[in-house]
């Protein structure tokens, strides 16, 4: 930037003897020298900052680690506490249970209350046997069900065949048909563009025949007009006429 001051300096006083050019440069190096000093007090704000900054985060991490110790502490605490209470809860539920059955010792004593009687020797058989027959009913209730499903499985299977086969022979039908049509419609298509050529070429045919019908008409009117003028041809007369107009 310096050479850059110079070297204008040396054009401007050779060319006008001003010293403006210094000037400027001088007022760039102090605009320059009050941008650094700002800077320099920007980048201490910011390192105070960043100091109050990381005492502020040490702080707070020496107080949440004296929390978590607090907190894993009153959570021992609170464990244990759960661990008695609920072996205080079991020795009750226990003690509650002997009494239950103690006092019902008591009053069945009391109360003198008959027992029933033990069961027969064929009630165990009977039981047994009512079971089988249980059994062997549902067992043939769902015979009769699987049987049932496996012929409607049979008709369904039979029926959806039947229509697939339907749904294949109408589709083989729209495929053919579609073709048939598309066929149709490239050809039409087809004449259509020939159509459009023809009609195209027509018009340019008649375009061209209109282009020289009238470039002879003008040809013909011009060739007739020197014909007049000079009298050629068929106008020869003319000639007769005009030599003895100048006679007269």
């Amino acid at each position: 930037m310096v050479n850059t001051i110079i070297r204008r300096t040396l054009i401007e006083v050779a060319e006008s003897g001003a010293w403006s050019e210094v000037k400027k440069g001088v007022e760039q190096l102090r605009q320059k020298d009050c941008d650094v000093t700002s800077l320099r007090l920007t980048n201490k704000q910011l390192r105070a900052s960043r100091d109050a900054i990381i005492n502020e985060l040490d702080e707070k991490r020496d107080q949440w680690v004296t929390e978590l110790k607090d907190a894993d502490e009153k959570v021992a605490i609170l464990r244990d506490k759960t661990s008695d209470d609920l072996q205080n809860a079991n020795a009750r539920l226990c003690y509650a249970e002997k009494w239950l059955f103690a006092r019902f010792e008591a009053l069945e004593l009391r109360l003198n209350v008959p027992r029933p009687p033990p069961p027969r020797s064929d009630h165990e058989q009977r039981v047994h046997e009512e079971l089988l027959k249980a059994f062997e009913l549902q067992i043939q209730e769902r015979e009769k069900a699987l049987e049932y499903w496996r012929q409607r499985y049979d008709v369904d299977l039979a029926e959806i065949s039947k229509r697939v086969h339907k749904k294949c022979e109408e589709m083989k039908t729209a495929t053919a048909k579609r073709i048939e049509l598309q066929n149709l419609y490239d050809l039409h298509a087809g004449e259509i563009r020939g159509w459009l050529t023809f009609k195209r070429e027509r018009a340019a045919r008649l375009a061209r025949e209109q282009q020289l019908r009238a470039s002879a008409t003008h040809i013909q009117a011009w060739w007739r007009g020197i014909m007049v003028r000079k009298a050629l041809g068929q106008f020869r007369y003319l000639r007769q006429t005009k030599g003895k107009g100048k006679k007269k």
